[in-house]
């Protein structure tokens, strides 16, 4: 365990038990993987303030209250708030003079950190805050990371990865259940959608008659659609006509040409530019590969 000492010490303002860790090459290139992690009891009010690190702050206030900044908007904060911080911006954190908290915190980092920031940011309406009722079930989590810098090798490396995933997951199922979007009429919206996409996406312009069928403006449809499912409609159309070629290339013996027409992709061209972005391979490269009918 890391205690401050010296020029930079917090003596006297908190009480903290936390861990630095170094991550290892391999949970470097292919984990989420632990920066710091620990607990704080703020005894007096003091301010801490950073930016432009790679790093990505998860914290949960235990008990009393304080400031949190990102950038130029300032959260309340108070016992069974969260906030998820990306820690290149601009940020700070105070506590109460009268009530001053304690928080359990890990900065983390990992190469699909900042993919989920960006679904957690859009998720959350571009807030940074969320809350949970159950602040020991997030409070337990922090202290497993912790516990296991205790050990560094590439097991317990697999073990914060893992943590860290599940916290990730957890943060999404909290911010999915206190959005409107989970609301059961909107549940039965977006899931319309998708079966008559299923249906529908072969078409020539499924985006059209989507808004024409469903009465909604197609704008505010995939908005609806991204957030509950985490992919926009013209994305997902692209999937379905992918998979349906592929089907097609490894199931059947029809022309390159007529499994493009046939899984909506359009023609040869595109379906080459397809393959190559999505595969990287071509579509006859691609049966030969999986089609079973070809020893």
């Amino acid at each position: 365990m890391i205690k401050s000492e010296g020029l930079f010490t917090t003596e006297g303002m908190t009480s903290s038990n936390r861990c630095l860790h170094t991550p290892g090459d391999f949970a470097r290139r292919n984990l989420l993987y632990v920066q710091e992690v620990g607990r704080l009891k703020s005894l007096k009010p003091h301010r801490c303030i950073r930016e432009k690190l790679e790093s990505y702050l998860f914290m949960v206030v235990l008990r009393g209250r304080g400031n949190l900044i990102v950038n130029d908007r300032t959260y309340e904060m108070k016992a069974g708030n969260c906030a998820l911080v990306d820690c290149w911006e601009h940020y700070e954190h105070i506590s109460e003079e009268n009530d001053g908290w304690e928080l359990a915190w890990v900065h983390y980092y990992g190469n699909t950190a900042r993919n989920f920031y960006e679904l957690f940011r859009k998720g959350n309406g571009g807030s940074a805050v969320f809350h949970v009722w159950d602040v020991e079930e997030w409070d337990k989590l922090v202290d497993q990371l912790l516990y296991l810098q205790g050990d560094r090798n590439i097991l317990t490396e697999l073990q914060c990865g893992e943590l860290l995933l599940h916290l990730q997951c957890r943060i999404l199922q909290v911010i999915s259940g206190s959005n409107a979007l989970a609301d059961e009429q909107e549940k039965q919206l977006v899931s319309s959608v998708r079966e008559w996409l299923n249906e529908h996406y072969a078409e020539n312009d499924p985006a059209e008659g989507l808004g024409q069928d469903f009465s909604v403006e197609f704008e505010e449809i995939d908005r609806s659609f991204a957030q509950h499912y985490g992919i926009r409609i013209d994305e997902y159309i692209d999937n379905r006509r992918l998979n349906a070629a592929k089907e097609l290339l490894r199931f059947s013996i029809k022309p390159v040409a007529e499994v493009a027409v046939e899984s909506g992709i359009g023609d040869e061209a595109a379906m080459r530019q397809m393959f190559r972005e999505k595969e990287g391979m071509s579509a006859e490269e691609y049966r030969q590969k999986w089609a079973q009918w070809i020893r």
